[in-house]
């Protein structure tokens, strides 16, 4: 009696059906995680781009973050954040407002401005009249923090700019937009647990002296991992 080689049909179908089942129990969480990592590595060469922006202008002009004299946002020779971002990196500006480019990559509001940066990345919803300050509750205006520098500008850094989700990344398990988010930056959010975990593509930084910084639970998680 000759040994049967090979597979039948009933076999390959069952085999086919297990694999399916596998995929589409696994591949969603492929998915997520790889969308998470990819929003970790924007933010980290984020901050490495826009601390390189400042030291480099500091060491050329004599300013950074913390000495802006001008609420500029398009004199690139004025000594202002958009000054400083277009004479050390390749920018392009837009005001926000309802119906705009801008306003539909980062759900800002007509009193906001967003730099986009060529490689599709973008820092966006801080007012027009952005200067170095202080956090409110009682601290003062320009005060320097312990570290002898002021608190900063506190924006909302964009990975991959116009391109969705446009969500902001928090530890408090929140879909939320960076318009609307008024308490991402409380430190309080456990980013330790999964479950709290929400991790998109817009993160809180601050702008300090010569250095970015991540700003909020969520931004100093993805930037430590």
């Amino acid at each position: 009696m000759m040994k049967k080689n090979g597979f039948t049909l009933a076999e390959v179908l069952i085999t086919i059906a297990i694999i399916g089942i596998v995929a589409t129990l696994t591949l969603p969480a492929l998915m997520t995680n790889t969308q998470e990592q990819q929003a970790i590595t924007g933010l980290k060469k984020g901050i490495n781009t826009l601390t390189e922006a400042a030291q480099m202008n500091n060491a050329i002009s004599g300013f950074d973050y913390g000495s802006f004299n001008s609420t500029s946002t398009n004199g690139t020779e004025t000594q202002s954040l958009f000054g400083l971002l277009a004479s050390r990196a390749n920018v392009d500006y837009e005001l926000t407002g309802s119906g705009t480019a801008a306003a539909n990559a980062v759900k800002g509001s007509g009193s906001n401005f967003v730099v986009f940066f060529r490689d599709g990345s973008a820092l966006s919803y801080f007012p027009t009249n952005t200067l170095p300050s202080s956090p409110s509750g009682g601290v003062t205006v320009g005060a320097n923090q312990q570290d002898g520098l002021v608190y900063g500008i506190t924006a909302i850094y964009d990975t991959n700019g116009r391109k969705g989700p446009n969500m902001l990344s928090n530890c408090n398990g929140q879909s939320l937009l960076a318009g609307s988010a008024s308490n991402f930056n409380d430190s309080s959010f456990d980013c330790s647990t999964k479950a709290n975990r929400v991790i998109k593509d817009q993160f809180g930084v601050r702008l300090r002296g010569a250095f970015a910084v991540p700003n909020g639970a969520a931004a100093r998680w993805a930037y430590a991992n």
